[in-house]
């Protein structure tokens, strides 16, 4: 809305006024409309204004308050959290506590608040910390790395994962998205429920306290979705990033405010504190739902626990849970294409026509390591049906720079009818192929493939 639309509505009023409010009959619907029309105006530049990262920067070197924001406590309790407790130990710890003790006193619990507002971000991120060490003390040209003693045991745990030791050598977010997906994951998970928030603060895994908790207190009393969306609006500055859920509980917060709040369970003045108009909810929505994702972005998602839990099953020869898993992740998401393309790679070894089927259906830009990838799974495909001409035809196609790496069916085992995965630099792959090809005979070339 313009300045001059508010200024004439005041002129309007305010002649209504001054004529007995004859104009609107007495009802002072005149006044009506310039309140609510005054109020949309502040809300949106409430919402203009709001910046989650300088409410905390502003106040960095001060222990929280009653007298802060809630914004400025939750970032406040997100950021050091997520900070290694290394630096001045003391102070990071008391200020998480404060902060977490102050959001209690507004009805947001520290269980809650860190056990599952904040979870996820601390395990990936502490875990992918770990990662980077445990991959620098197994290379060959580093001699001697000396591991911080906050990550010595989650150092220990990657070790201590049999899983884990043909991956040693990969990249160490890689390396991270394997672990989250194995028994790494079910340890932290169980830590991140079950240990005295002070040893989550500290990051310790080894001998914590354990705590008793009942599957109520983990959540705000709206539930799981409710206690994302409260983390996420007082932490994220911009709403594209918050979930999906979180958009549409900020939907219903916008359209019945107080109905809202007491589904949630979260007091109406505390979720006042943020503003979000109707056109930030849209154009969120909108970029979630039916925008383009791109490439870069998607290729990003490829380290995801969820691709890497995919991996685990198939690295055990569970085909087929692994395909149910990448079903439900395919419809959850249809126009996510990097799970479509996990749920093809999932059915090369089940079904390879209907794999290439879906295959086919991709166009991924010319030279990425999407396309490349795709490529790669056609010939697969190729190599279950013994089609050696067709496989060297997809694999001629590729471009792409030799240390790009992915989760790719090994050659030699699909020649072989045992089926195997592993996470390959494309040039390996290459190698791989090569003698896999030497493998198929002009007699073997004849036989069917009993996936097609």
């Amino acid at each position: 809305m313009s300045d001059s639309y508010l200024a004439t509505l005041e002129r309007l009023a305010d002649g209504c006024s001054s004529g007995g409010h004859l104009l609107c009959a007495h009802t002072l619907e005149c006044r009506l409309a310039l309140d609510e029309m005054v109020a949309a105006k502040n809300s949106r530049e409430m919402a203009a204004k709001f910046d989650a990262g300088r409410e905390r920067l502003s106040l960095q070197f001060e222990q929280p308050s009653e007298t802060w924001s809630t914004s400025a406590l939750l970032r406040t309790a997100r950021d050091l959290l997520l900070t290694p407790p290394t630096s001045d130990p003391w102070w990071r710890s008391i200020s998480i506590t404060t902060s977490l003790a102050r959001l209690g006193e507004r009805g947001l619990s520290a269980d809650a608040v860190v056990r599952t507002g904040l979870a996820r971000d601390l395990v990936k991120l502490i875990v992918r910390d770990a990662a980077m060490f445990w991959a620098a003390s197994v290379a060959e040209d580093i001699e001697r790395v000396e591991v911080p003693d906050v990550l010595a045991p989650w150092v220990a745990l990657l070790q201590a994962d049999p899983s884990l030791a043909r991956h040693k050598n990969e990249l160490p977010p890689h390396i991270a998205s394997v672990a989250l997906a194995g028994d790494l994951g079910a340890t932290a998970e169980k830590w991140i429920r079950n240990a005295a928030i002070a040893h989550i603060v500290s990051w310790r895994v080894d001998d914590y306290l354990h705590v008793e908790r009942e599957p109520r207190d983990l959540v705000l009393p709206g539930g799981k979705d409710v206690t994302h969306w409260v983390t996420e609006r007082f932490t994220l500055t911009y709403v594209p990033e918050w979930r999906a859920t979180s958009l549409q509980w900020e939907q219903m917060l916008n359209s019945n405010p107080s109905e809202t709040a007491s589904a949630a369970g979260v007091p109406l003045a505390l979720l006042q504190e943020r503003a979000v108009t109707a056109e930030m909810l849209n154009s969120a929505l909108q970029a979630k739902l039916i925008g383009r994702v791109d490439e870069e972005f998607e290729q990003r998602e490829l380290g995801d626990s969820s691709i890497a839990a995919l991996a685990r099953l198939l690295e055990g020869r569970q085909y087929e849970t692994a395909l149910q898993m990448a079903q439900r992740f395919h419809e959850a998401q249809p126009q996510a294409t990097h799970f479509a393309m996990a749920y093809a790679f999932c059915l090369i070894p089940i079904n390879a026509a209907r794999a290439r089927s879906s295959l086919e259906n991709f166009q991924p830009s010319e030279g990425s390591i999407g396309a490349t990838i795709r490529e790669i799974n056609l010939a697969s495909c190729a190599l279950i049906d013994r089609n050696l001409d067709k496989a060297a035809e997809h694999v001629a196609s590729i471009v792409t720079e030799s240390d790009s790496a992915a989760w790719l069916w090994d050659p030699v085992s699909l020649v072989l009818g045992e089926p195997l995965v592993r996470y390959w630099h494309i040039e390996e792959w290459a190698e791989q192929f090569t003698v896999a090809k030497s493998m198929i005979t002009p007699r073997t070339a004849e036989v069917p493939s009993s996936g097609s």
